[in-house]
């Protein structure tokens, strides 16, 4: 029954994710970058050297010559010579008339006699212009090359990201009432996805009000809302070895945007994470898409939970308006460790941990609110997460909080408790035969009334 219900989910998402995509862009971009400024500064290199060599060794010999006819007159200044090896020596000079007077430079002398001067180069010839010319160069290019890189990863991001600003503008137009727009969703992965799924409501809303159908608006758009969450739903639940899962999702009298879905990691993690959202309807499920794709692009990077949340959040509370947010309930599972770390942000039902060696049943609830409450000092300072190692045979629930929501025919509402009841009775069962007894279970509780809200729940069970 379990694997039925999974089966209902949207068709898999198109294309590489943004972050692949953004990653081969930049290498791709900085490496031609890197290689023609590699050549430029190897030829320009090699002029530079050429160049000095060539005028040292025409200044030298002019020098020289001009010394063997004695129209170069110089005096010796320092003190002590320096061995060049091969039998000669080097001091510096000065030259005392001619068109180098003053001019420093260098004399060479053999050690077998040291009274007779062999050649004489002029020492701006014979160092330092060189060197200095390749250190300015060097610094040119490094600052051209930073400049440049900059430039790269200005147009590479603003690319990658227009493809989302301008989902988010048109999902501002839409939520003014320009049905008549049609959504920019030029990327792939989630963009593409729920552009598709916003194309699909937006159509639906048009043919709805152009046909003046007998259905009133409130109707039809729980038709959409409804379209919405179906489009969103997880194609499938993967767990790792080891480990089973099932989730399902029932929608209400009035759906929303609540949902329920999952991520692998760059890190080798499985994360199962259920999310209420306020409001309901149309602008419910659009906030909820939001959340979700936001979400999944950011948890499936991997990383600990507390900073994803934190950047998940900044992110939303400047798109969502006042009033509007989302709760998460995040379970990030290590099949390595056999570890959970679990992060809650605001969500009121807690993780459910079932232990098979003492068939107790615990609450596992880290502290934080909701997502797009705040819009970051309040919800960075509260945000926290847990632990929870599971055993052979443990069982674990995440729900939203339409689970405890249900209600009876006389309006009493089912309760944690209930709900802890419930799943404690169910849990030794395979994690589908689990999740099927509470669905039963919440029926027959409603006793044929309409679920208040929807209901997104997730099992997760390790093997015996």
């Amino acid at each position: 029954m379990a694997a039925s219900r999974d089966a209902r989910g949207s068709g898999r998402s198109p294309g590489l994710r943004i972050a692949p995509r953004f990653a081969i862009s930049m290498t791709v971009a900085l490496a031609v970058v890197l290689v023609a400024f590699s050549l430029i500064l190897l030829r320009a290199t090699r002029e530079i050297v050429e160049t000095a060599v060539d005028d040292a060794l025409d200044q030298a010999a002019v020098a020289q010559s001009e010394a063997d006819r004695g129209e170069l007159a110089f005096e010796q200044t320092g003190r002590e010579a320096t061995s060049l090896g091969d039998g000669y020596l080097r001091t510096t000079v000065r030259f005392t008339e001619g068109e180098r007077t003053g001019e420093s430079g260098y004399g060479y002398w053999r050690e077998q006699e040291p009274n007779r001067v062999v050649s004489v180069a002029p020492l701006q010839y014979a160092e330092g212009d060189p060197v200095k010319d390749l250190y300015s160069l060097f610094f040119a290019m490094t600052l051209l090359t930073l400049i440049v890189a900059a430039l790269v990863a200005l147009g590479v991001a603003t690319r990658v990201a227009k493809p989302i600003e301008a989902l988010v503008d048109d999902v501002r137009s839409i939520a003014n009432g320009h049905l008549d727009l049609r959504v920019r969703a030029q990327g792939g992965g989630e963009v593409a996805l729920l552009g598709n799924a916003m194309d699909r409501m937006t159509q639906s809303l048009r043919e709805a009000q152009d046909a003046e159908v007998e259905l009133s608006v409130r109707e039809r758009e729980r038709e959409v809302a409804l379209e919405v969450q179906e489009a969103l739903r997880p194609a499938e639940m993967p767990a790792p070895d080891g480990y089973e899962v099932a989730s399902e999702h029932v929608g209400s009298a009035e759906p929303g945007g609540d949902f329920h879905d999952v991520v692998e990691t760059t890190d080798g993690r499985t994360i199962y994470f259920a999310c209420d959202v306020s409001g309901t309807g149309v602008p419910g499920a659009l906030v909820g898409a939001m959340a979700r794709a936001y979400l999944k692009s950011a948890l499936r990077e991997g990383g600990q939970l507390e900073e994803t949340l934190k950047g998940v959040n900044r992110t939303l509370a400047a798109e969502v308006k006042r009033g509007m947010y989302v709760t998460a309930l995040a379970a990030a599972l290590d099949p390595v460790t056999h570890e959970l770390e679990v992060a809650s942000a605001g969500h009121k039902l807690p993780l459910v941990l079932w232990a098979a060696d003492d068939d107790g049943v615990r609450a596992v609830q880290p502290d934080g609110i909701a997502l797009g409450f705040d819009k970051g000092p309040v919800f960075d300072r509260s945000i926290s997460v847990r632990n929870v190692p599971l055993a052979p045979g443990d069982r674990v629930a995440i729900a939203g909080t339409g689970a405890v929501r249900v209600t009876s025919p006389d309006g009493e509402e089912l309760g944690e408790k209930r709900f802890y009841r419930l799943f404690k009775r169910s849990a030794p069962e395979a994690p589908a035969d689990c999740l099927d007894a509470l669905l039963t279970g919440f029926e027959a509780f409603a006793d044929g009334e309409p679920f208040p809200a929807d209901v997104s729940l997730i099992v997760l069970g390790r093997a015996s």
